[in-house]
């Protein structure tokens, strides 16, 4: 098996797995459409402002609420210079670190939703998705030329897992949902969803059979077929490495033969991005026989990567050099910032103690760490340019990221800094049954 990076044929005499689509946001509509939901941050906000509250029984219940919001809450909190009163603080403070823990618990396991409504508007019900899951979810239609409708259905979900409901919801509203968005986020698009798709949920996950093709060498005389899987993920999750099992790699034709997979296998991991929450998967096999008319059986199962025991660093001004934080068993250094006209290059080094998140350095890269920049007031500028890796020695990591168009000078801003502390593996396994063959 090996490794592609972008979408073509699959042609090589291997597994092959291959990265999604380009992104359908523009820069622009990215911007006005932040990964985080809109609606739960104003719910964060709103309680935030409640933990000041005159009365001690609306502070503590606001204090309630907001842990109870999860680790999808995390990110929105205010920065605490921008919060104003002590009773305030003390009281975010604890909230923060109620989520740090929460967060350091990724469930792998499906967000649920429920919503039991008649005659819901479409927005309507994807708001509240978002709400219970804390999924971020994008309607791309006025984006890209589509006419944007509204229409109102009978909507009967109980405790159905984030994907399905998001299908059963794209059914009755006529739309259908792409994943590779750019922004990570789901996507709405105008266009009717598949009458009778192959899909599976799994967990967090759902895996889409789109295509299976077969081809002839008439030079060679030989004949091989490849199967396109997507798979996607609930945006929160942020996944970074997904591996397949080869020896778990089974398929069946309707009258019982095997149909091998082809045999040069390479590498069987591909690099994931939480920017697109989806991946395509073509993998390689021998043509079925022709007279089989349909795969019996399809079977596959992977192991996905997934970061955990997020730790937040701020560093008070970005103006500094070589100033050290350590959270546990993870230290973080601001080493530099350098200005290059238009261009902020902030170089930052991360040493875990214990050799790393359960992951060989040449890959702690895909550990999706956070970076942004607060001014006093609060204001976030978030992370516009891209990164690289500066270098790796142990469990030492070094980063350069790029800052571009950033108002006014270094010393304006503090550095904030997420990294996750473990990884925690979700299996994903799938078959699929009766596949017609082309």
């Amino acid at each position: 098996m090996r490794i592609a990076r972008r979408i073509r044929a699959a042609s090589a005499a291997c597994v092959v797995f291959l990265g999604a689509a380009g992104p359908l946001a523009t820069p622009a509509a990215r911007a006005q459409s932040e990964p985080a939901d809109a609606a739960l941050r104003d719910r964060v906000l709103q309680l935030v402002e409640r933990l000041g509250d005159p009365k001690a029984e609306a502070r503590d219940e606001a204090q309630s609420r907001l842990t109870r919001l999860g680790a999808k809450a995390l990110s929105l909190l205010p920065e605490p210079g921008s919060v104003q009163g002590d009773e305030r603080r003390a009281r975010l403070e604890k909230v923060r670190e109620s989520l740090r823990q929460a967060s350091a618990d990724v469930g792998t396991g499906p967000s649920l939703v429920t919503i039991q409504a008649r005659g819901i508007r479409l927005s309507e019900a994807l708001q509240q998705v978002q709400k219970q899951t804390g999924n971020a979810i994008t309607d791309l239609r006025e984006q890209l030329g589509a006419e944007v409708t509204n229409p109102a259905f009978d909507l009967d979900l109980k405790g159905v897992p984030f994907f399905e409901a998001l299908d059963r919801i794209a059914r009755l509203g006529d739309v259908s949902i792409n994943a590779s968005t750019g922004d990570g986020s789901v996507g709405i698009t105008a266009g009717s969803p598949s009458k009778a798709p192959l899909i599976k949920y799994v967990g967090p996950f759902r895996v889409a059979f789109k295509q299976f093709t077969e081809a002839r060498d008439l030079q060679s005389g030989t004949a091989m077929a490849n199967a396109q899987i997507d798979v996607s993920w609930e945006p929160r999750l942020r996944p970074m490495l997904l591996t397949l099992k080869s020896e778990a790699l089974s398929v069946k034709d309707d009258r019982g033969r095997v149909v091998k997979p082809q045999t040069m296998m390479e590498s069987n991991e591909l690099a994931l991005h939480p920017e697109t929450p989806t991946a395509e998967l073509n993998i390689n096999l021998e043509a079925p026989d022709r007279s089989a008319s349909r795969l019996a059986s399809f079977h596959a199962s992977a192991d996905v990567m997934i970061p955990a025991g997020i730790k937040t660093f701020r560093f008070p001004s970005l103006a500094e050099e070589n100033a050290g934080s350590t959270q546990g068993d993870v230290k973080v250094t601001l080493v530099r910032t350098e200005v290059d006209e238009q261009v902020w290059k902030v170089n930052v080094e991360v040493a875990y103690e214990s050799g790393g998140p359960a992951l060989e350095s040449y890959r702690q890269g895909l550990l999706n760490n956070r970076i942004w920049l607060v001014k006093a007031d609060g204001s976030k500028f978030e992370h516009n340019g891209g990164f690289s890796n500066t270098g790796a020695e142990g469990g030492k990591l070094g980063f350069e990221y790029l800052f571009t168009d950033v108002p006014g000078k270094p010393s304006d801003y503090q550095l904030v800094y997420e990294t996750p502390s473990k990884v925690v593996t979700a299996p994903l396994e799938f078959e699929f049954n009766d596949v017609p063959l082309p």
